[in-house]
């Protein structure tokens, strides 16, 4: 095999890769100047000339196809890829852009008008439930999407980005005051009042030295700080950005749904040796896979891998108990809300939020800005 290359965040080709390779995608929408929703991540463009005529929602549709910016209508007419969604076990996290201020644009109107040109896009599809989260560090997705009666849940990123600033020290040097006097905690409680079932934060609050500026005792990824965790979530979904490489295990094993970078092909390791599937909840592992890959060597992984992909069931071709029995280990281990055969029953209605998955940030890893 030849060195694998990144395709472009954001574009049909990298979300296609991210579908197939991971557990799903999360990308990012924009509505343009003519009321399209388009595939993009940045407030504007590159170039020079004036800031606000370089921003998404002030250029047409067509002048955005020639900057090589794809429309949310381009993904859908790959088949390759809504084929997969519609499947059951993938899962698709579609993050609202807010507009730079230049634009003199409201949030509520924008957010309005975005879920519903979404839900027009996505109605012919027919997706199962669990299959679509729609994220936005605007404080006002939940409220909004409450208000309109907006069909796919929902979930606001923490700590909140702005949606200004050239560059991304400023974006983060700004959300620093918010970073630090919310914890994880917190984040639960609000989303909980405004209906939400998942919760999406940085990897920050859950790892590193981070965690002990937040209020209150911190949260981790073992021992009494991972029973803080589970007892705060009880089962809502956690999904978390940046999943550094080394991190990735200790986060699934909490039940932590990541947004990776990390969509090489060809790394089937982990730094510490250890095998890297990046498939744990659209196509899991058995106990005899796990043990095979655990005793392969590394030359020898990544074969095993290619086979492992085309011989194990996905989540949809699961039979019922099989599913059952996964969802069971999970709500005991992370101490979901509920019993066992309420969680069965979930099961069968699509993959549960509080179950771990990897997605493709950007479709298949960023390629510039943050």
């Amino acid at each position: 095999m030849g060195r694998w290359e990144r395709p472009d965040e954001n574009s049909v080709a990298a979300l296609k890769h991210g579908m197939e390779f991971a557990d799903g995608v999360e990308f990012d929408l924009r509505v343009d100047g003519d009321g399209e929703l388009v595939i993009y991540h940045d407030e504007f463009v590159p170039g020079k000339g004036k800031l606000k005529e370089r921003c998404i929602e002030q250029m047409s549709t067509s002048e955005l196809g020639r900057l090589g910016i794809a429309t949310m209508g381009d993904l859908l007419e790959n088949r390759e890829f809504t084929e997969l969604w519609q499947a059951g076990g993938k899962t698709v996290d579609i993050e609202f852009k807010i507009p730079h201020p230049k634009n003199g644009i409201g949030t509520d109107g924008y957010l309005r008008n975005a879920m519903g040109l979404l839900e027009q896009k996505l109605e012919p599809l027919d997706l199962p439930d669990r299959s679509t989260i729609v994220s936005s560090f605007s404080p006002r997705i939940g409220p909004v999407a409450n208000s309109v009666g907006f069909g796919i849940p929902v979930t606001r990123l923490m700590p909140r980005i702005r949606s200004w600033g050239r560059y991304w020290r400023v974006k983060r040097t700004v959300a620093m005051p918010h970073f630090a006097r919310t914890s994880v905690r917190s984040i639960a409680k609000t989303v909980r009042r405004d209906g939400m079932e998942s919760m999406g934060m940085a990897v920050e609050y859950l790892s590193g030295w981070t965690r002990w500026i937040n209020p209150g005792p911190p949260v981790g990824l073992d021992g009494k700080g991972l029973e803080r965790l589970q007892e705060i979530r009880q089962g809502m979904g956690l999904f978390v950005w940046p999943a550094p490489l080394e991190k990735e295990d200790a986060l699934l094993r909490a039940g932590v749904s990541i947004v990776t970078d990390h969509m090489d092909p060809q790394v089937v390791e982990r730094p510490d040796g250890s095998p890297r599937w990046p498939r744990p909840a659209s196509q899991p592992l058995d106990e005899e896979w796990l043990a095979s890959f655990r005793q392969a060597s590394s030359n020898e992984l990544a074969e095993l891998m290619i086979e492992a992909s085309e011989s194990l069931p996905s989540w949809s071709e699961l039979e019922p108990g099989n599913r059952a029995s996964i969802v069971k280990e999970q709500g005991i281990r992370m101490r979901w809300r509920g019993t066992e055969e309420r969680w069965a029953r979930d099961a069968e209605e699509g993959l549960p939020w509080g179950s771990p998955r990897i997605l493709g940030h950007r479709g298949a890893g960023k390629t510039h800005s943050i």
